[in-house]
C-alpha cells in the first residue's frame, strides 16, 4: 500500500518541489493551498490519480477546520506543515490585521494541523514542521515573522522529544535564503541582493528535508553549511551586535507568501 503525505504550502517554492520528490517515491499526495490553478499543474505534472488537491485558506478558521476534517477522514504516514509568509516592514508601519493574518498561518493553524496528526499518528509516521533559520536570529523589519519561526522550532523540538517514545518522528527544518518563483513575483530580487553561495534552491533544500526525514536521527535540520555557521556563530555574537548586523539585511517592503 502506497504511503499517503499531506502537504500544506504546495503550490510553489519549497512545498512544491517537496511534492514532486515525494511523488517520486511513490507517494500518494494531498495538495493544500489557496492557489486552485497551480495545484491541478502540479497534479497534472505528477501524472498520476493518486494525487488530489484541497483549496484552503490556513490563515482562516473555516480553511484550518478544512484541513483537520481531511486528516481525520484518511490516514496520512507524513504531514508537511510548509504553509506560512512573511511581511518585512517596520512593526509600527504595517497593518495590524497583516500580523494577525501571519501568527494565523504560521502557528496556530500548524499547531492545530500537528495536534490533529499526532492524535492518531502510528508508529513510524512522521511530522515535518518548516521553520527558517531565522529562527535562531532576530532581524529588523522581520520582528514577527522571526518570533512566528521561533515557535515553530521550539514547538517542534518539543513535540520530537514527546513523540519519540510512540515510535512517532518530528522534525523541523530551517532553511536559509531559497529562490523561488515567489520572490521574483512579489518583487524581491534575490540574485541582486544576496551572493549566490547564501542562497539554495528549492530542489536542494527538499531533497535534504526529506534524506533526513528517512533517517529519522536529527530533529533539527539547517540547510546548507552557510547556515550552519551562520547559526553556530551567532552564539557567541553579542545580542545587541546580532541586532545591529542583521538590521542591515531587512528589506523594507518585501513582502512574501507561501500558498
Amino acid at each position: 500500500m502506497k504511503k499517503r503525505a499531506l502537504i500544506t504550502g504546495a503550490s510553489e517554492g519549497i512545498g512544491r518541489e517537496l511534492a514532486r520528490q515525494l511523488a517520486q517515491k511513490n507517494y500518494s499526495l494531498t495538495l493544500v493551498a489557496r492557489n486552485e490553478e497551480r495545484l491541478k499543474e502540479l497534479v497534472q505534472e505528477l501524472k498520476s490519480n493518486d494525487h488530489q488537491i484541497q483549496c484552503a485558506d490556513l490563515s482562516t478558521r473555516d480553511g484550518i477546520e478544512q484541513t483537520c476534517q481531511e486528516l481525520r477522514r484518511q490516514h496520512y504516514d507524513v504531514l508537511i506543515n510548509n504553509a506560512g509568509f512573511g511581511l518585512y516592514s517596520r512593526f509600527s508601519e504595517a497593518e495590524v490585521q497583516e500580523y494577525d493574518q501571519m501568527l494565523s498561518l504560521n502557528c496556530a493553524s500548524l499547531m492545530r494541523l500537528s495536534h490533529e496528526f499526532l492524535k492518531n499518528a502510528h508508529p513510524g509516521n512522521a511530522l515535518l514542521n518548516v521553520a527558517s533559520t531565522l529562527s535562531f536570529l532576530p532581524m529588523a523589519e522581520s520582528a514577527v515573522y522571526n518570533a512566528t519561526k521561533a515557535f515553530v522550532r521550539s514547538f517542534s523540538e518539543t513535540l520530537w522529544y514527546e513523540q519519540k517514545d510512540r515510535g512517532v518522528f518530528v522534525m523541523v527544518l530551517c532553511p536559509g535564503i531559497t529562490r523561488t518563483e515567489f520572490f521574483k513575483r512579489a518583487g524581491g530580487r534575490i540574485d541582486q541582493n544576496f551572493p549566490g553561495f547564501l542562497t539554495q534552491t528549492p530542489q536542494t533544500v527538499a531533497s535534504l528535508a526529506l534524506k533526513e526525514l528517512e533517517k529519522r536521527s536529527n530533529p533539527v535540520v539547517i540547510s546548507g553549511r552557510m547556515n550552519q555557521w551562520s547559526v553556530f556563530l551567532s552564539r557567541f555574537v553579542p545580542t545587541k551586535t546580532l541586532i545591529n548586523l542583521l538590521g542591515h539585511l531587512g528589506h523594507r517592503g518585501q513582502r512574501t507568501k507561501s500558498n
